[in-house]
């Protein structure tokens, strides 16, 4: 068997379990579908892209683009979604009195799943991440080791680590990291190599941005003893606090590049990423999706710069 062969049944064998379920379980598989949060996969997925760039960046080796490659990392992606599945069940689970709160259409909360069966689906989807992440490769198989061992400490008892502000976003930047870092080595390059640079933008300002992603949970966090910023300071200052890390993440991406013209391109993102931070009605999802779209300009930036 080919390499291509192989990663076209690899690609196969991962869409598989979605099809199945949807032949049998329709209602329910719709259920797992609304709470999928691709966003957040994409986040993910994304910052694989980006290692995976950086290391013909930094090397200055060509970058081949072939079927074999694109089926290979089409599979990853479903790993990635399952992976997801496993982290959003396990972390409902943990969340359900804040949720009835802040979230009241997630699954549990409405019992459109019984708890039971979603742990059953949790971790069967987490068993087919890790196989086949193990058969796609050992930097896959790594990530969604790491992504979900992470995921899990973050959220669940005994540690739940979301609880302690600094430390909790903290994980989350490791997690975006430990993608970046399998893209880099899945590539071909070793971890130890992977840039200073890109390794504190995205362990400090990328982190800490990730804070956005409390503000809408101000109330059921507060209540279940979850620290926060927007808990700890108020929803206020962490809107302040959020917006320099915006702006800060905008100026890290320009003095790395130091292109006069790149202004023409950072000034009136950083506004419009300012913009649907403090707009209100808040809503979380059109700030992920452009902060997906930044990276994926990243990507694009290191594919065409010297």
């Amino acid at each position: 068997m080919t390499g291509l062969e192989k990663n076209i049944l690899l690609f196969v064998c991962s869409v598989i379990p979605v099809v199945f379920c949807l032949a049998i379980r329709f209602k329910l598989s719709i259920e797992l579908l609304k709470d999928i949060r691709i966003e957040r996969i994409l986040h993910y997925f994304i910052l694989f892209l980006f290692g995976f760039v950086l290391f013909f960046k930094e090397t200055a080796i060509p970058l081949e683009i072939s079927w074999e490659l694109i089926f290979k990392i089409l599979a990853f992606f479903f790993c990635l979604s399952y992976a997801a599945v496993f982290a959003i069940a396990s972390n409902n689970e943990a969340d359900l009195e804040i949720d009835k709160i802040s979230n009241s259409n997630r699954p549990l909360v409405r019992e459109s799943i019984p708890i039971k069966q979603y742990r059953v689906i949790s971790y069967t989807s987490l068993l087919l991440a890790l196989v086949l992440s193990a058969v796609l490769g050992l930097p896959y198989f790594m990530c969604v080791i790491g992504l979900s061992a992470i995921y899990f400490i973050y959220s669940c008892k005994p540690f739940r680590f979301k609880r302690f502000v600094i430390f909790a976003k903290f994980l989350i930047g490791i997690n975006t990291f430990v993608c970046a870092l399998a893209g880099f080595s899945s590539a071909g390059g070793n971890i130890l190599d992977f840039p200073l640079f890109w390794t504190i933008f995205i362990l400090v300002p990328i982190a800490l941005l990730a804070n956005f992603i409390d503000l809408k949970d101000v109330e059921g966090d507060g209540k279940a003893g979850i620290r926060t910023i927007p808990v700890i300071f108020g929803e206020k200052k962490a809107f302040q606090f959020i917006s320099l890390c915006i702006l800060s993440c905008y100026i890290s991406v320009y003095f790395y590049f130091n292109y006069y013209w790149f202004l023409g391109l950072l000034i009136p993102s950083s506004i419009f990423h300012l913009f649907l931070l403090l707009r209100k009605p808040y809503n979380e999802k059109p700030l992920f999706y452009l902060h997906n779209f930044l990276f994926l300009g990243l990507i694009a930036l290191l594919l065409i710069s010297k």
